[in-house]
């Protein structure tokens, strides 16, 4: 049987990447908001004031989102390295992790729509769960 000790950084870093291209994106609409008026600078000093425009809100709002449950998949995915138990199967679950949640993000991002939105969520949940499940049931 093969060890696959290192496999999991590629998803790990897919996911950092896809949060840097969001948080990117993030500084982007925020630039071009205060650019055109819609937004002073004053406004990100406490984020009060006028209301700001769609895009940032949604754009700032996701990648809050890319900060809260994607900590628990580095946390997995590096808790099975350490310990020696890297395999096919948790291997394709963190991928499969990393392209529901940019798949979460692109419709987010996007068309906005919540049905799709927060299906791609859940099963992005479930994933995590079945890996924490998995990891504990094998020690």
């Amino acid at each position: 049987m093969r060890i696959y000790n290192t496999e999991l950084f590629y998803p790990m870093l897919a996911m950092f990447l896809w949060t840097l291209v969001v948080m990117l994106r993030n500084l982007q609409v925020r630039v071009v908001a205060v650019k055109r008026g819609e937004l002073t600078n004053k406004y990100f000093e406490l984020f009060s004031g006028a209301e700001p425009p769609e895009t940032v809100q949604k754009t700032g709002n996701h990648f809050r989102n890319l900060t809260e449950m994607p900590p628990l998949f580095y946390i997995i995915c590096l808790a099975v390295m350490f310990m020696g138990r890297t395999d096919v199967s948790f291997i394709v679950l963190a991928l499969s992790y990393v392209a529901l949640r940019v798949g979460h993000s692109l419709i987010h991002l996007t068309v906005n729509k919540v049905p799709p939105r927060i299906f791609l969520f859940a099963a992005s949940n479930i994933v995590l769960l079945i890996m924490w499940v998995r990891l504990a049931l094998a020690l």
